[in-house]
């Protein structure tokens, strides 16, 4: 295997599918089936790292460190450096579209550039790679994640750095009902896809069934007024 290769892993940066469901809505209809999406969203991701032909790193909120997203993402890379690793690629679980191969393009370009990154339609980034070098963890803690700003911030920062970087095509995250529905519409068909649309599909309240209307009831016509007989 490659040197550089080894020396390289994908840190996959996330949270419990019920930690999830907690702080986004999907739409499935309630905690537990968004909590389900998750999980799926999770697996996905997952699956992608350990697909790209490295070691593969996975820092859960229970292992993350500090108060605000920056200080714990600046951690996770921290930890993934301190393991000895000379680059990152790191991915969320917010990403359905990513697929094995921008991984391995990611982690192939780290072999020859400083940074990569894969901007996310929202303004985020749905992919960020960095050379040791070119990581400061107190100005990337300090970053607008989380915000529509955060990819401009974030190259210039790489540039007053002094660091080259590869961008990636973009591609849509999914953070809401909104947007899940939209990345089913884009996903290639297959079991991902399926499990999706068979959680959302069971959340969908059932249309009562349509009964004939109801006839009113006969009336009785009156009887005639007649008289008392005639003695």
């Amino acid at each position: 295997m490659n040197p550089l290769i080894t020396r390289t892993a994908v840190l996959l940066f996330t949270r419990p599918a019920g930690e999830e469901a907690a702080c986004k809505s999907f739409g499935a209809g309630g905690r537990g089936a968004d909590a389900a999406v998750a999980a799926q969203l999770i697996a996905r991701a997952t699956a992608m790292a350990r697909q790209a032909g490295v070691d593969f790193l996975c820092v859960e909120s229970g292992g993350q460190v500090g108060r605000t997203f920056g200080q714990r993402l600046a951690a996770a890379l921290s930890y993934g450096f301190g393991r000895g690793y000379e680059r990152l690629v790191v991915i969320g679980n917010d990403c359905p579209a990513l697929t094995p191969a921008l991984v391995r393009q990611a982690v192939r370009a780290l072999e020859t550039t400083d940074a990569v990154l894969g901007p996310a339609l929202d303004g985020g980034v749905y992919l960020l790679g960095i050379n040791r070098s070119f990581f400061e963890s107190e100005a990337w803690a300090a970053l607008p994640w989380q915000t529509a700003a955060l990819g401009r911030a974030l190259r210039q920062c790489l540039r007053q750095a002094g660091a080259a970087c590869l961008t990636l095509r973009p591609l849509a995250d999914v953070d809401n009902a909104h947007d899940l529905a939209r990345a089913l519409r884009q996903l290639p068909a297959g079991a991902f896809r399926r499990r999706l649309h068979r959680l959302r599909a069971a959340a969908r309240p059932v249309a009562p069934a349509l009964r004939p209307p109801r006839r009113p009831a006969a009336v009785a016509a009156p009887l005639p007024q007649r008289g008392p007989p005639i003695s």
